[in-house]
């Protein structure tokens, strides 16, 4: 098996930059990830040195691992075998980034214990833990530094949370050698993401990377392990607060503040630490886009969080 240290990261996409790393495909590789601050965040960080972080070095990503020869393209078929995390994790909120930044006019830091399977960081509440990588592509097809933020057909920074070990990655290989990057590690996370982060935590993850000889992909195809919700979650019911209306993002803004209302009522919680919760746990679905002029989104909370 590979290995691939943190000791260089990069904060861009940019498919200029030579590979670190070339394995045959089908062979495995262990590959650390700093946190997504780039290791500028640690537990003992107060919120007035948050403040003063470097924003540009978010994300970092480890790599490029170089696939010898995949060829434009091909399809890689990324494995997810395991992910080891390092004890700890944080989360924040981002006036300017959440996903209600009508509601926050600060930024907010929380850092996170992690045991082996679950936390136990904010008041009143167990979270499941289901490492993931928030970030998993190849290099793009064009030629520059572009940001690491939004997501593409090259994968990236898809947040997608079944990214978890047993599930299988296809990309679509847009440079020679696919030139394959991860970061963005998250210990835990709700779908939609709604406070700007997960619970990001340095992590290693251990991969197996082959060239698809059977079908082939133009965008990001993800093949999950068995269980949708971590298994802690299994049997448990659900708190869901449905938004109906014909704008799908105030929709989803009105059931996370219905779930932020929840929490702080039924724990006491801040607002600011019912918001992370949400972010970490929180899932919004699309119900219904079909009963037009109206939509529907559902977010979904465990009752299996609450001690």
């Amino acid at each position: 098996m590979h290995f691939l240290d943190k000791s260089i990261t990069y904060n861009a996409w940019d498919n200029s930059l030579e590979p670190r790393i070339e394995i045959e495909s089908g062979e495995k590789i262990l590959i650390e990830m700093e946190d997504s601050s780039d290791g500028q965040v640690r537990p003992s960080l107060s919120l007035d040195d948050f403040r003063k972080i470097n924003f540009d070095l978010i994300h970092a990503l480890t790599g490029p691992v170089s696939i010898a020869g995949a060829k434009v393209g091909d399809t890689l078929k990324i494995e997810i075998l395991e992910y080891a995390h390092k004890g700890w994790a944080w989360q924040s909120i981002n006036p300017q980034k959440c996903f209600l930044p009508d509601d926050y006019d600060d930024f907010y830091l929380h850092h996170w214990a992690l045991n082996e399977e679950n936390t136990q960081s904010m008041p009143g509440i167990t979270i499941a833990l289901h490492p993931f990588c928030g970030i998993l592509g190849v290099q793009r097809a064009q030629k520059g530094s572009f940001r690491t933020r939004p997501p593409g057909n090259f994968g990236g920074n898809m947040d997608v949370k079944h990214l978890t070990a047993g599930s299988k990655l296809y990309l679509p290989v847009l440079v020679d050698g696919g030139k394959l990057c991860a970061g963005d590690a998250h210990a835990a996370q709700g779908d939609g993401e709604v406070s700007i982060n997960g619970l990001e935590a340095p992590m290693d993850v251990t991969l197996r990377v082959s060239i698809e000889k059977n079908f082939s992909v133009e965008e990001p195809y993800l093949v999950t392990a068995p269980n949708l919700c971590p298994p802690a979650y299994i049997g448990s019911e659900y708190h869901a607060f449905v938004s109906s209306g014909p704008d799908l993002k105030i929709n989803a803004q009105g059931a996370v503040r219905r779930a932020i209302d929840y929490l702080m009522q039924r724990l006491d919680l801040s607002s600011e630490q019912a918001f992370l919760t949400c972010s970490a746990v929180l899932d919004l679905k699309l119900s219904q886009v079909v009963n037009a002029p109206n939509f529907t989104v559902t977010g979904y909370l465990p009752e299996a969080i609450f001690d």
